[in-house]
């Protein structure tokens, strides 16, 4: 799903928000389009179910708006077929034949919103503000999303640390001779074996000046 930035010129990104509207009535189709395009969205039109899952699936669309009663498909048969495909674009149902259950049976499908077509035509009028909002609802699910992944990632990274520090708690038996550690399973480690095997510490060796004039004189008093 991409990142919604919509503003005042009705574009995502600087770029005009596509709109596919599945409508079986070629006159309102048309008339919806016209009016769309007026306030700077690009609408494509699909005449029945089956042209609009074709036009869906080939190109990628910013707003579904879909149709209840079409030929082949009706709506919620095009709404449940393209979320098996995958993660749907928002959708909105404008439709005729509109009544509660219908309503509900659509948003339980996927479907954001839901328009019923008046005679007096208010639901065209109407319609550029549920595309805003649905987009806005969009935004907000993408941004929740987003910061529950950063929650989980810091869960992921708190326990991480946590478990780095058990590693090193608690009293290590350690050899008062040569200095190896013996581990849970009694073995005994060299020090930087077993360090390296508990943490992320690495070593790199070297010679103290005090182990200089014990074990190499010579050199110590070259030096």
């Amino acid at each position: 799903m991409k990142e919604v930035n919509t503003n005042e010129t009705n574009s995502i990104d600087g770029k005009p928000i596509r709109v596919l509207y599945i409508e079986d009535n070629e006159g309102l189709a048309y008339l919806i389009q016209n009016k769309l395009a007026l306030k700077g969205y690009l609408v494509e039109i699909a005449r029945d179910g089956e042209e609009g899952l074709e036009m869906y699936r080939k190109n990628s669309y910013d707003i579904l708006a879909i149709d209840y009663e079409m030929p082949v498909y009706n709506g919620l048969e095009v709404v449940n077929i393209l979320s098996s495909e995958g993660e749907l674009s928002p959708t909105i149902m404008i439709t005729g034949a509109g009544n509660e259950n219908l309503a509900v049976e659509a948003m339980k499908s996927g479907v954001d919103d839901y328009l019923v077509k008046d005679i007096e035509g208010r639901y065209i009028e109407m319609l550029p503000s549920v595309i805003g909002r649905v987009l806005k609802q969009q935004q907000l699910i993408i941004e929740k999303r987003a910061i529950e992944e950063e929650r989980e990632k810091l869960i992921i990274e708190l326990k991480e640390a946590l478990e780095n520090v058990r590693k090193l708690k608690g009293m290590l038996p350690i050899c008062a001779h040569c200095k190896k550690i013996r581990d849970d399973n009694g073995y005994w480690n060299q020090i930087e074996v077993y360090f390296r095997e508990h943490s992320d510490i690495d070593f790199s060796h070297g010679i103290c000046p005090d182990c200089v004039k014990e074990f190499f004189p010579n050199q110590s008093e070259e030096t």
